[in-house]
């Protein structure tokens, strides 16, 4: 692992503000010009003291997990970014760890997670503000999420059932059964430095898919509230169409799928192994592909083994 660029030493005295975020960008074979909202993180950081939010950027940390570290362009660094190497891929999951030691050595309260693809609208912090404004004085946010979509489609926040089906709507939640949980995507979600803490550790095949799941459902099991903000946020979806997913990257989304639904306590095998039988069905029937059908067998037999294991 190596570090490159600048990289900011000292505590500053933003860091012990209510306020204070520390972004971190995850890339893959990507460079940081090509990601959406590079320009507007290097604007914010220009801005600081005109930032009219009490939520703002004072740190931004570019986790690069390609095999090569990728060239970083002049004109967009500043020197409150810093460049992570790892050309390990620890997926999110390290980059997200990354993050969390430094905003907690350095007493950033607030995490700011960010893809490579999404893009943050000029009205971010200040809708995070206001909706954090609007939570009642006797709860507390664990994390505030925007509302997310990829085009034309609303992508998050959205009700995740116990076996992972996500239902996406554009409403202000204000509660949850017991069969569902609200859930969202990690990138362009802030996430209360204290609160990530309180669910660690993360478990360690969760990489990269379902860490999403696993991070909201874990942070609202402690009794604190995911905060819905009014801004809209564009993402691009890694997975869109099963007609035209990779097999092997299927593969690894089941994986993590058994990994984030056993770690439930109210996981069920009978139930999911029911439930993945009709997903297998509509697989085969949708998308008429060998190496899907393949791998959803393969799964099959990996709930079957995993059935004993905690």
């Amino acid at each position: 692992m190596i570090k490159a660029k600048s990289e900011v030493s000292k505590v500053d005295a933003a860091s012990t503000e209510s306020g204070s975020v520390l972004a971190v960008v995850v890339l893959y074979k990507r460079p940081f010009k090509a990601v959406p909202s590079a320009a507007r993180l290097k604007a914010w950081l220009s801005s600081l003291e005109k930032n009219p939010a009490n939520l703002h950027l004072v740190r931004c940390l570019i986790y690069d997990n390609s095999p090569a570290m990728q060239p970083f362009d002049a004109e967009l660094f500043h020197e409150r970014m810093e460049v992570f190497h790892n050309p390990l891929n620890g997926g999110t999951r390290a980059a997200y760890l990354h993050a969390w030691n430094i905003a907690t050595q350095n007493g950033y309260p607030w995490i700011l997670f960010l893809d490579h693809d999404t893009l943050l609208p000029e009205n971010f912090f200040l809708a995070a503000d206001h909706a954090l404004s609007l939570l009642p004085e006797d709860e507390k946010a664990c994390a505030i999420v925007p509302r997310v979509w990829d085009a034309a489609q609303p992508i998050s926040p959205s009700r995740i059932t116990i076996y992972g089906r996500g239902y996406s709507q554009q409403e202000v939640w204000n509660s949850v059964d017991q069969k569902t949980t609200l859930t969202a995507i990690a990138s362009a979600s802030l996430i209360r430095t204290d609160a990530f803490a309180g669910v660690l550790p993360i478990p360690e095949k969760l990489v990269l898919d379902h860490l999403d799941h696993w991070l909201f459902r874990e942070l609202q099991r402690t009794g604190e509230k995911l905060v819905v903000s009014s801004a809209r946020v564009e993402h691009s979806l890694s997975v869109q169409s099963m007609k035209s997913i990779n097999a092997e990257r299927y593969r690894a989304i089941l994986a993590a799928e058994l990994v984030y639904l056993k770690s439930d306590p109210s996981y069920s095998f009978a139930k999911h192994l029911m439930w993945h039988g009709a997903r297998t069905v509509k697989v085969v029937i949708s998308t008429k592909r060998y190496d899907l059908a393949c791998a959803c067998v393969g799964g099959f037999f990996d709930i079957v083994r995993a059935k004993g294991s905690p």
